[in-house]
């Protein structure tokens, strides 16, 4: 028997996949920048959706830190590699 992707799991990898996609037109960005081009786009914003989109995918990497009003933020970027 062949299992089936919910709707809600098919949903959660389109947006992961809108985030790679948006990190290689408009990268490299920290979490937050992420965020906030997600809220103009006006789609869900959800920490699993992220961590899976960043962490996850074979085609971002975390290519540094920068420091924003005092707190530590990282940078991602889409890498082709």
């Amino acid at each position: 028997m062949r299992r089936r992707w919910s709707e809600e799991r098919r949903s959660n990898q389109q947006q992961a996949e809108w985030i790679v996609s948006w990190l290689r037109k408009h990268g490299p960005a920290t979490i937050r920048e992420i965020v906030a081009a997600l809220k103009n786009a006006q789609r869900e914003v959800k920490a699993h959706i992220i961590q899976r989109a960043l962490i996850r995918s074979p085609f971002v990497e975390k290519i540094g830190e920068k420091s924003i009003n005092g707190e530590i933020h990282s940078i991602w970027q889409f890498s082709a590699d």
